[in-house]
């Protein structure tokens, strides 16, 4: 007998990121819950018997492609109804209330078993399934079973069972299932058909438990009225990266403990975490930190403001490699040139790299609009 749980299936599913073994994965597999009709009307009365049953009523929980004929059926492996589609080819895959598709928790490395029941009237096998592994939103394997043993065949009016097995890949986290019914052209001419009921995805052998790495700990943020300079302490791991979120965003993965965090708005607060990597698993993150940049020293139209490098110390001593980090500029878009020992220069990666030690002259023009510009020279001394 068929019992629909999807209330509780769903609850479940935001309760946990992978589901225990044999616990069913797929919303409503035996196609029971339909999206009703505007302006109401019943559809419970008996197939053909009345005027309001309504064979093109849209399963809730599965996503048809327009390509695909089909409509429901009172003829049921178990429950009321089933799905009756033609082999003209097309695909119909697993969604869940929000019409999400990659809905189904999976555990990295876990085996899980695939079945459904069918019958119907075609004389050639079909059935393709299949089923995408995603990491976040990121599409990591398509696993498709395309060979003939994968297919459902012998088709008659005596429900089957098919049975096929998966494994999840390395780092997954989600799946979406999927079905494809290929188009065969003698079958489809004559009207012939499938039936499809009781769907079932349930893992049966648990896979690899990652085990989390340490989240960093000590995250500092020194702010600039741009750019702002992060920091934490390493982990035990000598071959762990970090990423570095700003305000819940990915923004970069480093080997350093060291991050610079650019392109940021002066006066504005913001928030800063990073999590620690090891492979393809990562750990929680750190303590949040906010820290609010500084603000420029004087107003975008006093005369007094001057956009200067900060990075040049006193007397003019600078880095060999020097990151060309702004105060005072009020543009972040201005059009600025350079020149280094008289050379018109291009920085790389936003820095300039000098060719020795020693003296050089850096001469600099900022052009932030068309009454707003200056020429600054610096007489370096690099380390």
């Amino acid at each position: 007998m068929k019992h629909l749980h999807i209330l509780a299936l769903a609850l479940a599913f935001t309760q946990t990121s992978w589901a225990q073994t044999n616990q069913e994965l797929v919303l409503d597999g035996g196609f029971e819950v339909y999206v009703a009709p505007q302006g109401g009307g019943g559809n419970n009365d008996e197939e053909g018997s009345a005027p309001s049953f309504d064979p093109y009523l849209k399963p809730q929980y599965w996503y048809f492609n327009s390509s695909l004929s089909r409509e429901r059926t009172k003829t049921a492996h178990s429950g009321n109804f089933s799905i009756r589609v033609y082999p003209n080819g097309g695909s119909f895959i697993a969604r869940d209330k929000d019409f999400n598709t990659h809905y189904i928790p999976v555990q990295s490395g876990a085996e899980y078993e695939l079945t459904y029941w069918y019958q119907g009237t075609v004389t050639k096998p079909n059935i393709l399934v299949y089923i995408d592994w995603y990491k976040g939103e990121k599409l990591v394997k398509k696993d498709e079973r395309k060979a003939q043993k994968d297919l459902a065949k012998d088709f008659s009016n005596t429900w089957k069972k098919k049975t096929l097995t998966f494994k999840a890949p390395a780092g997954v986290e989600s799946a979406a299932l999927g079905f494809y019914i290929q188009s065969v052209y003698e079958d489809a001419e004559a009207g012939r058909y499938i039936l499809i009921d009781d769907i079932s995805m349930v893992k049966t052998k648990d896979g690899e438990v990652l085990h989390k790495p340490e989240p960093p700990a000590n995250v500092r943020a020194t702010p600039q009225q741009r750019e702002m300079e992060l920091s934490w302490n390493a982990v035990a791991d000598a071959d762990a990266s970090y990423q570095v979120y700003i305000n819940g965003n990915l923004v970069a993965t480093t080997k350093s403990t060291k991050f610079v965090a650019t392109a940021l708005e002066p006066g504005r607060a913001y928030t800063f975490n990073v999590k620690t990597i090891k492979g393809d698993v990562a750990s929680d993150a750190s303590t949040t930190v906010s820290q609010t940049t500084m603000p420029l020293n004087f107003g975008v139209d006093e005369e007094d403001r001057i956009p200067y490098l900060y990075l040049v110390r006193e007397q003019g001593t600078t880095p060999r490699t020097l990151p060309l980090y702004y105060h005072d500029l009020a543009n972040p878009n201005a059009i600025i040139r350079y020149w280094v020992d008289g050379e018109a220069f291009t920085p790389t990666d936003n820095t300039i790299t000098f060719s020795s030690k020693g003296e050089h002259t850096l001469r600099i023009e900022i052009e932030e609009t068309a009454t707003r510009k200056w020429e600054i020279q610096y007489k370096l001394n690099v380390d």
